[in-house]
């Protein structure tokens, strides 16, 4: 009894044992979360990108066609209640109200807008965006198409996406003076 006590022990330690080499071994091969394959970490990675990537560029897509129309309400509704805006080296604002009357003096003077990713990074309910603008604007010196950079925070609120705050610095000649 004792003998067949220690054999049937035994064969239950090298069983563990072998399953433990086992599991080293595809640990080794696909590293990842304790109990997983290890490639569904970087296959939920890439799938969190293209979500996010997808939900980004219609958000953008939005932005720019609404400029493009002079509409300030759907342009609004793409930043959240608390978003900041800065434009060259105006003061920052702050919230919807003060964005609407940033936006609403620039869609005065502006024209057609082109934005483009040059950088783009996420993580969980955060994504940053930066890119090159093209901007046509109008003022007391005529219309002109001005070059810039963009920097967009982006947050998440379920699937949607909105801007948490956008910084746009547009290249000026060394005469020229900030905008109001």
């Amino acid at each position: 009894m004792i003998r067949s006590t220690l054999a049937v022990g035994a064969v239950a330690c090298a069983l563990l044992a072998s399953a433990d080499v086992g599991n080293a071994q595809r640990a080794r091969r696909f590293p990842g979360a304790p109990g997983s394959d290890g490639m569904s970490a970087a296959a939920n990675r890439a799938e969190y990108y293209a979500d996010v990537m997808l939900h980004t560029n219609a958000l953008l897509g939005k932005w720019r066609g609404a400029w493009a129309a002079d509409d300030i309400e759907t342009l609004l509704e793409l930043y959240t209640e608390d978003a900041t805006f800065i434009f060259n080296q105006d003061d920052p604002v702050r919230g919807r109200e003060a964005i609407h009357e940033k936006l609403e003096s620039l869609l005065q003077r502006s024209g057609e807008v082109q934005a483009s990713f040059t950088d783009f990074d996420a993580s969980g309910r955060m994504g940053l965006i930066t890119g090159l603008l093209t901007f046509q604007l109008g003022d007391q010196r005529g219309s002109r198409v001005l070059t810039g950079i963009h920097m967009t925070v982006l947050i998440r609120n379920g699937r949607d996406w909105g801007i948490r705050s956008q910084l746009i610095r547009l290249d000026q000649p060394e005469n020229a003076t900030p905008s109001n």
